[in-house]
């Protein structure tokens, strides 16, 4: 498929040429190529490469980077991006940690594209490229960005997308920084001014991936530029920041394993299995309460079920407000409170409150934090943006003095607008989290109580930021994270933050000066793979890459790591065992560092030391993931059903000599659920919901044909939506085939017969002539007939001349063959009526039904087979009877459930206000 010839395929419109293609990250991880017809091939190469002449390189950084261009993104028109000036890019400052202690693997010294490593620990020096993949946009300029993308004014930073560019851009006001500071000018990266009054982007190097392609082609800015206007390229927003800061955040079944944790300090052993009352009531605090309580308020709190609604109200993002199902809820529920217990509602806290204990289960508890973008102290960064040049004017030079003096404490972090309960510190997180070296805390900074308000004014708006100090190097213990977009959670809970304390070698604890790297546990450092260098036009070379990065083994490694955690971290285990784990725990740490850049570098880890020969032996918690992935995947007819094995896993296991919490995680929310009872709810009548139903012959007053007409009307809309997901459902597989073979094989005839042209030759028969056969089976007894019987009744009910070939292997019985004829007559006849009801439109449906039908077969691919129909029988329904009535006629028919589909913006005119419930 590499080679320079392609593949040839007919897509029904004639042979074509396809080609291999570019893939992005995503696409590698999931295993799949992209092919181009082979007359588009050169073109598109071009205006992905930007007119770039590329021979010898580091392919797989290539194919990495030109994989961006199929990044799924948000296009954004019209905004003049490419404006002289509008956009530089400007070196990334670096820095120097001297004799930090690291653990770090060494390979095995050859140049091979899969390598050996070996732990090792020692001190070196630790190069810092400072602000690593992240930009600046002007304060003016995100405004307009923010209008094309959204409408409104709402996002302060913005993950991006353009040819050989990715990043973060952070808004902030560099201008009116480097006004106050007399600077005027910003210097490129080709030694070019620019007016800072000109510029809305700053990206960095380390953004522009294309930088030393684009210098090796003789190529310039400009001519970036040039290429991009020629070829149509625009802005893409892949992310955005989040409107409102978080109260809470997720921890990971990762984290628990690695974290100095007692079992107190999880769950006490004496608290009750599930809550009859709220956890609130237990004055102590313990790591799965908020879960706990989470769970409890959602099956059994009263205010808390009817807050939930009010104040998902408030919390939807603006690509929901379009959509205002959350606010016709809420709405109408603070009309009238009664309607808590209409299935609308008890089905979404349900939904809600299973989805809670399914995540307790694999270790997703709730803590108080939140979740955020990286980043460096961009004060730093605007202070290198400063000239050297001391300014002229007196007040210039006391606020260039004040942002040159002003530093980041080392030891801290900066959340502006953190809206969670925090203390002086917070453990900070990212995923995967490995190995306990990757437990990173400092202390909380709050920029309102600086002197000078530097950080507060510039930053402050940034809510889905957390700045760190880069000499910290917190990104490097972090798992190499970077500043491109990497999520970090910032976690403030009490319990969790004195269990990371005790990786610190700490005297006492002093605020922003205390928790530094030396007081920490060795840092995790994944080393730089010398890159493999490659001619890009060689189709051998491009062949090889792809193989060797084809698939990412992070989640094997991580399960890998897992096993080995449980034991590395458990105080009960085996001293000696411990030290074996901790040590390969640290290095498959930093292989999935190298496995994850695999993708850019070219070399990958050799891990079947880990992978494939088993030292230790696998969670239990592990096996419980692996059954809960498993129920996302359809199982085989003969397989046990998912509860099936869900309930021999748990009989299997002891749970009273489950030590690790970990590996009790599923137990726990197994008996949460079991043991919490919910609230039985009652759906009110209909006079307690509806202002209309407060006279007693409200029904006597509607129009009896117009009732009849929506009576019919919501028949066939219920009928039309299950004939749909009939339709949906795939046809069962011959499940009776595999005791066919199992026969012909225990009688020596597997070469002479053919299962699947025994099929073939009963589904040429008419579906009415194989039911008729069926049933002449069941009702003669086919299976008590002797061998007179059984020929005489082949030839009445099979006389074609194609089947007297087979009469000698249907007629013999030896190892059950009277199963045969039946196995293969009963699967053509579930075929055929699986095929009838796949039919979707009939000669005996009614009008609104076919007009309902064809809404659904003309929908388009995006749109839900539900609202297709549902619109359609919406507007069937406004020709009957005026919306605000229809209401009426729905609820008399005793069909209000229908009414949040068809008909939700009339719900609340209709509602009888009560002031309390």
């Amino acid at each position: 498929m590499f080679r320079p010839e392609g593949v040839s395929l007919d897509f029904s419109s004639g042979a074509h040429r396809y080609l291999a293609f570019e893939r992005s990250g995503s696409m590698s991880r999931q295993a799949r190529l992209s092919f181009i017809r082979e007359d588009f091939y050169d073109a598109v190469r071009r205006r992905i490469m930007m007119d770039m002449t590329i021979g010898d390189c580091q392919l797989s950084k290539l194919y990495a980077y030109n994989g961006l261009m199929l990044s799924s993104g948000m296009r954004i028109d019209g905004i003049e991006i490419d404006r002289p000036h509008r956009v530089v890019v400007i070196d990334n400052p670096t820095r120097t940690e001297r004799n930090v202690n690291v653990i770090t693997v060494e390979d095995d010294g050859t140049q091979s594209s899969t390598r050996k490593y070996h732990w090792v620990e020692k001190k070196e020096d630790i190069e810092i490229t400072c602000f690593d993949g992240e930009g600046l946009i002007s304060k003016q300029y995100a405004c307009v960005v923010d209008e094309k993308l959204c409408g409104k004014k709402v996002h302060t930073s913005f993950q991006i997308r353009m040819p050989y560019v990715k990043g973060m851009l952070h808004e902030v006001d560099f201008k009116d920084f480097l006004t106050h500071c007399g600077t005027d000018t910003i210097t490129d990266l080709w030694g070019v001014e620019h007016s800072v009054r000109d510029v809305d982007i700053i990206l960095t190097r380390s953004m522009f991936k294309g930088y030393g392609w684009l210098t090796a082609s003789g190529m310039n800015w400009e001519d970036y530029w040039d290429a991009f206007r020629r070829h149509h390229h625009a802005l893409y927003i892949t992310n955005v920041s989040k409107e409102k800061p978080e109260q809470t955040t997720e921890l990971n079944y990762q984290f628990l394993t690695t974290v100095s944790i007692h079992g107190d300090e999880f769950r006490p052993a004496d608290l009750p299995d599930g809550w009859d009352h709220s956890p609130e009531e237990d004055e102590r605090n313990w790591l799965t309460k908020q879960t706990e309580l989470r769970y409890y308020n959602l099956r059994a709190n009263p205010q808390f079920r009817k807050d939930y609604f009010l104040e998902k109200e408030e919390r939807v993002g603006w690509w929901e407000r379009h959509q205002g199902r959350d606010q016709i809820l809420a709405a109408v529920l603070r009309r009238n409170p009664r309607f808590i217990n209409e299935p609308v509602y008890t089905k979404r806290l349900e939904d809600e409150a299973e989805k809670i204990v399914e995540q307790y289960a694999v270790g997703r508890l709730i803590v108080t934090g939140d979740n955020r973008y990286l980043s460096g102290d961009l004060l730093d960064f605007l202070a290198f943006l400063i000239s050297t040049a001391l300014p002229r004017k007196r007040r210039q030079r006391l606020y260039y003095s004040a942002a040159m003096t002003d530093h980041f404490p080392e030891s801290s972090f900066y959340t502006p607008q953190a809206a969670y309960v925090h203390g002086d510190t917070c453990t900070l997180l990212r995923n995967p989290h490995i190995a306990r070296n990757e437990e990173l805390q400092l202390s909380f900074y709050d920029a309102k109580e600086e002197k000078k308000q530097m950080r507060h004014h510039y930053f402050g708006h940034l809510t889905d930021v957390v700045m760190v100090d880069s000499n910290m190097l917190a990104a490097e213990r972090l798992g190499g994270a970077d500043y491109d977009g990497d999520m970090i959670k910032t976690i403030s809970d009490p319990i969790l933050n004195a269990c990371v304390r005790r990786n610190y070698d700490l005297y006492r604890y002093e605020k922003h000066k205390s928790l530094t790297n030396t007081e920490n546990i060795p840092l995790l450092m994944i080393p730089t793979a010398q890159p493999q260098i490659r001619n890009a036009d060689d189709w051998e070379a491009r062949f090889e890459t792809v193989r060797s990065t084809f698939s990412s083994r992070v989640g094997q490694i991580c399960n890998a790591a897992l096993d080995r955690s449980i034991i590395a971290y458990n105080e009960n285990s085996d001293a000696e065992e411990r030290e074996r784990c901790r040590e390969e725990t640290e290095t498959l740490a930093i292989l999935t560092g190298l496995e994850i850049d695999s993708a850019k570098s070219g070399i990958r880890p050799d891990l079947d030391e880990y992978l494939t020969r088993k030292t230790v032996k696998r969670s239990d918690f592990l096996k419980y993931k692996a059954l809960v992935e498993e129920a996302e995947t359809r199982r085989a007819w003969y397989e046990p059903t998912h509860a099936a094995k869900l309930k021999a896993f748990f009989k299997k296991v002891d749970w009273s000599k489950v030590d690790s919490n970990v590996e009790r995680l599923p137990y726990l929310a197994q008996q949460l659920k079991k043991n919490t009872p919910r609230i039985k709810a009652k759906p009110a009548k209909d006079e307690e919901l509806f202002s209309f139903a407060q006279q007693s012959d409200w029904k006597e007053r509607l129009d009896a044909d117009m009732l009849a007409a929506v009576e019919a009307l919501l028949r066939d809309y219920d009928a039309c939506l299950s004939r749909i997901r009939a339709c949906r459902v795939p046809v069962k597989e011959k499940k009776r085939k595999t005791d066919v073979d199992r026969i012909l094989y225990a009688r020596g005839q597997e070469d002479e017969y053919d299962s699947d042209e025994l099929y073939a030759l009963f589904g040429n028969l008419p579906s009415e002539e194989v039911s008729a056969l069926q049933q002449a089976i069941r009702e003669q007894a086919w299976h008590l007939m002797d061998e007179e019987a059984r020929e005489a009744f082949l030839r009445e009910w099979l006389p074609e001349p194609e089947f007297e070939d087979i009469y000698d292997l249907l007629t013999d019985f030896r190892f059950g063959g009277y199963r045969v004829l039946g196995d293969i007559v009963c699967d053509m006849e579930n075929e055929n009526i699986g095929k009838e009801k796949k039919r979707l439109f009939r000669e005996s449906d009614s009008e609104a039904f076919t007009a309902m039908m064809r809404a659904f077969a003309g929908k388009s691919a995006s749109r839900s087979y539900r609202d297709a129909v549902t619109d359609k029988c919406r507007e069937l329904l406004t020709a009957i009877v005026k919306p605000a009535l229809a209401v009426r006629y729905v609820v008399a028919l005793g069909k209000r459930n229908l009414l949040w589909d068809l008909l939700p913006e009339y719900i609340e005119k209709n509602v009888l206000e009560v002031d309390h419930d």
